[in-house]
C-alpha cells in the first residue's frame, strides 16, 4: 500500500510498519498549531474527557470486531457507538467549515482499492461494517476497503505528531496558555465557548479560558481529563481532516463521520501509552476523597500463595511469623492475614465504617474461629485486599476514578479503605483455617482511630495455637464437616434440592414430584440446550431397594407440603433445599404427616427435629446447607454422597416435572 522509495520516518503500528514522507511533517504541524485553538472549543467535554482518561488506566483487552478489521476501526469499535456520534454532533459543522491549508502529497504512496472492490460513491456499504453500526464506524470500514491503508496512515502521522515541538505544547493539559475556550464542568454535550470557527479567542495569541483556567487554580480531575482528551482529539481530527481531503476522487467516508471516525480510533490506540498531566494523579486523588463514601463492603474470594493475603497500600510485602497474635500482623502500608490454606482461593469480606463496632457478641464464637483487633496507620490510603500476584496500588476506582458506591456490595477489587492518610483499626474474623480450606472465611472491618494495642477477643483454631506456640487444643471434628463438599465442590452447590425417600420406588418418586416415569429426557441435552423446564434426577440407594435419593438442580418441588406428604405415606422422606440467595429449607416428613419445615437459622427448631441436632448448631450463620444433610441423614438413615451424585450426571436421565 506504501511506496517505500518515499524519504520516511518509520512508525510502528499493532500490526504493520507505515512510512510517513518526513519533509511534510513540519509544514503539516505548522498548520495544526493554527487551526487548534478553533477546534478544540468545539469538543464537548464529557466524551473528552472518557477519551483523555483512557492514558490513567491500563488498556483494556479489545473485543473482536464483527468483521475482519484494521486496528484503528477495531479501535472505534471498542470505544462503543455513543462516544463517536456524541462528538461527530459536536464537530460536524466545524469540520466543514475548517480552514486548513495542508502541505500537499500527505496521501501519496496510498493505492485504491482493486477495480472490483466496493465503491463508496455510489452508495454502496463497504462489507466490513455490519448492519446498524454507528456512521463512523461505517465511514471507517468504507475508507478501510477503499483507500487500504488510510487509517494507519492517519495513526501514524498522530503518533509522529504528538512529540513535534510545534504540536506537544499544544497538548500540554497544564499549560493555561494551550487552552481553548471550554469548561469543563459545563453541558455534557455541548462546548460554553461561542466563539465562531476562523476566530481566535484573545486576538489570537493565547487561548486561555475557563477550561485550562488561570495558571494558579488546581484544576479537578474531569476538567484535566476533559484537556487531554479534546488536545489529543483536535489533534487527530486536524490531521485526519488533512489526509482524506487530500484523497482523489472523494469518497463516502472522507467528510466527518470518516474524519471523526479515524479521530477517535487513532486517539483510542494513542492515549494508553501518552503520559497525564503532570496535576492529573493530584486531582484524581482529590476527586476520589471527595467522593468517598461510608459505610462500604464488598465480597469476594482472593487467590493467596503461602498462606497469606493482605489489606495494602501497594504489594504484598514478605509476611511475619504472625507469632504475636497468630492472625494478622500490622506491616509498612497495611496488615497482613495468615491464612490455613497454602495456595488456592478463600472467601473475603471487607467493610469499611464510618463508626467503631461493636464488640464481637456471643454468636460471634460460634461463628468464628478467631477474632483479633489490630492497629495500622496508612501513609497514602486506599488499601485494598490483595493476595498472589496482586496489589493495591489504589485500585477501588472505576475507569472514571470514581470509587463504588457507600453501602454497595461490590466486587472485592472494587473497594479500598478510605483515600487519605491516617491511623486505622481492623478487625479480622477468621474461620476454618483448620479445614484444608473446605469452608475457609474471613471478614475484615476497618475504622478509623488512633493507634491503640491489639486485642484477641477469640483464638481457638488449631493453626493459630501452633502459631503462638501454645500447647494446641483438642481437635474438634463437627459432623457437618462431612458435607461442605456439596456446596463448595458439587455440580449442585449453587441451587438445588436433595430429598432422601425412604419406602418407595423409583417411579413412585418420579410420579410424586409431578413427573412421568414413561418419558425420560436426556440430563445432558437439557444442560446443552439451556433448557430451564424443571426435573428431577432419581437415584436408588445401595443397600436398600426401597430408598432414593432426588436431587433437583435449580428446583424446590422437594420441599413443598404435598410432595413431602405424598412421597412419605409408606416411609419418610427428608430433604435440603437451598438457592443463590442463601435462602434454605429443610423438611421432614413420615408416613403422609410433615412433621417439619423451616428455614435453619432465622426460624425456631421443631419439636421433631431437635432429637437430630446431636453436636449440630442450626443456628449459626455457617454451613446451614451442611447442618441440614446431617440432620437428613440422621431422619433417614442414609447419607448422600459425592459418589451417589457422579453416578445420577452419568445416567443422564432426567425427568421434567409438570408445571401448573
Amino acid at each position: 500500500m506504501f511506496r517505500p522509495d518515499l524519504e520516511s520516518r518509520q512508525i510502528s503500528l499493532p500490526e504493520q510498519t507505515v512510512e510517513l514522507p518526513a519533509d511534510l511533517l513540519d509544514p503539516l504541524a505548522h498548520v495544526i498549531a493554527e487551526v487548534f485553538p478553533q477546534l478544540v472549543a468545539h469538543i464537548p467535554p464529557t466524551p473528552a474527557a472518557e477519551l483523555g482518561r483512557l492514558g490513567a488506566t491500563a488498556p483494556a483487552p479489545v473485543p473482536l470486531p464483527p468483521a475482519p478489521s484494521g486496528p484503528v476501526l477495531t479501535a472505534l469499535r471498542s470505544a462503543g457507538p455513543r462516544l463517536p456520534e456524541r462528538l461527530l454532533g459536536a464537530l460536524e459543522l466545524a469540520i466543514d467549515e475548517l480552514p486548513l491549508r495542508a502541505p500537499r502529497g500527505l496521501a501519496r504512496g496510498l493505492v485504491d482499492a482493486p477495480p472490483n472492490g466496493p465503491r463508496g460513491g455510489n452508495g454502496s456499504r463497504a462489507s466490513a461494517a455490519a448492519a446498524g453500526e454507528s456512521e463512523a464506524v461505517q465511514a471507517v470500514a468504507i475508507l478501510d476497503e477503499v483507500h487500504p491503508g488510510v487509517s494507519d496512515l492517519i495513526h501514524s502521522y498522530l503518533r509522529a505528531l504528538v512529540e513535534h515541538p510545534a504540536v506537544a505544547p499544544l497538548l500540554a493539559a497544564d499549560d493555561p496558555a494551550a487552552a481553548s475556550p471550554l469548561d469543563g464542568h459545563g453541558s455534557d454535550d455541548r462546548p460554553l465557548d461561542g466563539t465562531a470557527l476562523g476566530s481566535t479567542a484573545n486576538g489570537g495569541s493565547t487561548f486561555g479560558g475557563s477550561l485550562f483556567g488561570p495558571p494558579d487554580e488546581l484544576a479537578d480531575e474531569p476538567t484535566l481529563a476533559a484537556r487531554h482528551g479534546a488536545a489529543h482529539l483536535a489533534l487527530a481530527v486536524t490531521v485526519a481532516a488533512a489526509v482524506l481531503r487530500e484523497l482523489d476522487p472523494p469518497m463516502i467516508g472522507t467528510g466527518a463521520p470518516g474524519i471523526v471516525g479515524t479521530a477517535v480510533g487513532s486517539v483510542a490506540l494513542v492515549l494508553p501509552g501518552r503520559p497525564m498531566p503532570l496535576a492529573y494523579p493530584a486531582a484524581l486523588l482529590a476527586r476520589r476523597r471527595a467522593e468517598y463514601r461510608l459505610p462500604r463492603q464488598a465480597a469476594g474470594c482472593v487467590t493467596v500463595d503461602g498462606h497469606c493475603f493482605g489489606l495494602v497500600e501497594g504489594e504484598l510485602p514478605n509476611p511475619p511469623s504472625f507469632a504475636r497474635n497468630g492472625l494478622v500482623e500490622a506491616v509498612s502500608g497495611g496488615v497482613l492475614v495468615r491464612t490455613g490454606m497454602g495456595t488456592g482461593r478463600v472467601r473475603v469480606s471487607l467493610r469499611v465504617l464510618a463508626t467503631p463496632p461493636a464488640p464481637p457478641v456471643p454468636a460471634d464464637a460460634v461463628r468464628w474461629d478467631e477474632i483479633v483487633d489490630v492497629s495500622w496507620t496508612a501513609a497514602n490510603g486506599a488499601a485494598a485486599v490483595a493476595g498472589a500476584g496482586a496489589s493495591a496500588g489504589g485500585g477501588g476506582t472505576t475507569a472514571t476514578g470514581v470509587g463504588v458506591g457507600a453501602g454497595s456490595a461490590a466486587d472485592l477489587g472494587h473497594l479500598t479503605t478510605p483515600p487519605w492518610p491516617g491511623d486505622y483499626r481492623l478487625r479480622v474474623y477468621a474461620h476454618g483455617r483448620d479445614g484444608a480450606g473446605e469452608d475457609e472465611t474471613y471478614e475484615l472491618v476497618v475504622w478509623s482511630a488512633p493507634a491503640a494495642p491489639e486485642t484477641v477477643h477469640r483464638r481457638t483454631d488449631q493453626l493459630g495455637h501452633r502459631l503462638r506456640g501454645e500447647e494446641l487444643p483438642p481437635v474438634v471434628t463437627v459432623p457437618e464437616t462431612r458435607y461442605r463438599w456439596v456446596r463448595r465442590r458439587s455440580a449442585f452447590r449453587e441451587a438445588a434440592t436433595f430429598t432422601i425417600v425412604v419406602g418407595a420406588s423409583p417411579e413412585d418418586v418420579v410420579r410424586c414430584f409431578d413427573a412421568d416415569p414413561g418419558a425420560p429426557c436426556s440430563l445432558s441435552r437439557l444442560r446443552a440446550d439451556q433448557r430451564t423446564d424443571p426435573y428431577v434426577l432419581v437415584l436408588p440407594l445401595d443397600g436398600d431397594d426401597r430408598a432414593v435419593l432426588a436431587v433437583e438442580d435449580n428446583g424446590f418441588q422437594g420441599s413443598r407440603h404435598p410432595v413431602l406428604s405424598a412421597v412419605s405415606r409408606h416411609g419418610l422422606a427428608a430433604s435440603m433445599f437451598w438457592n443463590i440467595n442463601a435462602l434454605t429449607r429443610l423438611s421432614l416428613a413420615r408416613e403422609g404427616e410433615v412433621l417439619a419445615a423451616f428455614e435453619p437459622g432465622p426460624d425456631a427448631v421443631p419439636d421433631a427435629v431437635v432429637p437430630l441436632l446431636r453436636d449440630v448448631d442450626l443456628a449459626g450463620a455457617t454451613d446451614r446447607v451442611a447442618k441440614g444433610l446431617v440432620v437428613v441423614e440422621r431422619f433417614t438413615g442414609h447419607p448422600v454422597l459425592s459418589e451417589h451424585l457422579d453416578r445420577i450426571i452419568e445416567n443422564d436421565v432426567a425427568y421434567l416435572i409438570n408445571q401448573h
